[in-house]
């Protein structure tokens, strides 16, 4: 079969090729799947500056078509526009002609599309402009209700198949009216194999690994950090972030006053990786308010890798944190909920380490790869046959 995968945004800013966003890398992933099942694959994605550059994690040998990029994003380290901001009808319609140009010169079995709400609107934009090729889209997050719902509901109406990895995004969908099919997939990155042999000691630290941003819940992480590193001298209480153009305030400043909360900022010290600190924790803080995904991709890796998390309860993250088993769920913006649950598992090392190797079971026997390729085909051919 010949699949056509689209990939809005795939090029990513310069220095960060090895920092792939979770929307970039479940396409990716599901390309290579895909490949070894015998299909050939083609990656339609925007077209991009001499500012970006494609991620390490592309393969060499992959049929890439580019195409006009309908909007305006800035890179990692700035945002000038707003991500439903900045789009230009003009470079829509001729992103949309570019598209099935592509469809038909290929000649393409199926296109899958990978995003949010707007990358359905796209998708059902093609059927409306005339794609023959049947439409697939995997839908990682839904924003309802939509501005000009009465027809944005006319252009999800005519994707052939819509599809989702979680109960949180396909209950979303359902409750507009809209049929989808939930195809679970695995966790990208094995941060263990990552870790190449190298050196790694005894458990003995607390990790923080997203952006330092309020809607990160950083600010949370670095109240519960105070409230219990002069308990916990032992403990290393780390925040492991990339540069971003709205960081909370103060974290240095409180960092300066522990000798045990210490702050890695990428590009990383020599000796310093992120599999070595994950695999030194005991446990990981993740206390995000506003997801950009789901599954979080972040969470699911951390709980694959033994170890346990401390998450918002909200959207999908109780699809893969069992409540006092392999980590705990804490209310938005809780500080002292944070700061509780943190030191349960602090004052029981032991029990967090059972709680890490319960966390790697149960994502290893719910959220993998094994069918993922021969689901989608499934689906495919309901169409094609």
């Amino acid at each position: 079969m010949k699949i056509g995968v689209f990939v809005s945004v795939v090029a990513g800013q310069k220095g960060f090729e090895n920092n792939v966003s979770g929307h970039i890398q479940v396409p990716l992933r599901s390309i290579e799947e895909l490949r070894k099942a015998g299909h050939e694959v083609h990656l339609i994605t925007n077209e991009f500056g001499p500012d970006r550059s494609l991620p390490f994690c592309l393969d060499k040998d992959m049929d890439i078509h580019f195409v006009s990029d309908s909007r305006d994003r800035k890179g990692i380290l700035e945002r000038k526009s707003r991500q439903g901001k900045g789009i230009s009808k003009f470079k829509l319609l001729r992103q949309v002609k570019e598209i099935k140009r592509i469809c038909k010169n290929q000649n393409l079995d199926v296109l899958h599309l990978y995003g949010y709400n707007r990358t359905a609107h796209l998708a059902g934009g093609l059927k409306l402009f005339g794609l023959k090729t049947p439409v697939f889209v995997t839908i990682f997050g839904t924003f309802f209700p939509e501005r000009f719902s009465f027809l944005t509901q006319r252009l999800w109406n005519r994707i052939d198949g819509i599809f989702t990895a979680t109960d949180y995004v396909k209950n979303n969908l359902k409750a507009e009216g809209l049929k989808v099919k939930q195809i679970k997939h695995g966790v990208i990155r094995d941060l263990v194999e990552e870790n190449e042999g190298a050196t790694v000691k005894p458990k003995h630290r607390v990790l923080f690994w997203r952006d330092m941003t309020v809607e990160n819940g950083a600010d949370v992480a670095l109240a519960a950090y105070e409230n219990l590193a002069t308990s916990y001298p032992e403990i290393e209480f780390t925040f492991a972030v990339r540069p971003h153009w709205a960081p909370i305030e103060g974290v240095d400043e409180i960092a300066s006053k522990y000798d045990n909360i210490t702050v890695h900022y990428f590009p990383y010290k020599s000796g310093i990786t992120m599999p070595k600190l994950l695999m030194e924790s005991f446990c990981v803080v993740m206390p995000i308010r506003r997801m950009s995904i789901d599954p979080q991709l972040v969470i699911a890796e951390t709980l694959a890798t033994g170890i346990p998390v401390i998450a918002t309860d909200q959207r999908s993250n109780p699809e893969f944190i069992v409540e006092g088993e392999t980590g705990f769920l804490v209310p938005i913006g809780d500080i002292d909920a944070t700061t509780k649950a943190l030191d349960a598992i602090l004052s029981d090392t032991a029990n967090a380490i059972e709680m890490g190797n319960k966390a790697k079971a149960d994502i290893a026997s719910r959220w993998n790869w094994n069918s993922y390729a021969v689901e989608l085909v499934e689906a495919y051919n309901t169409v094609l046959l």
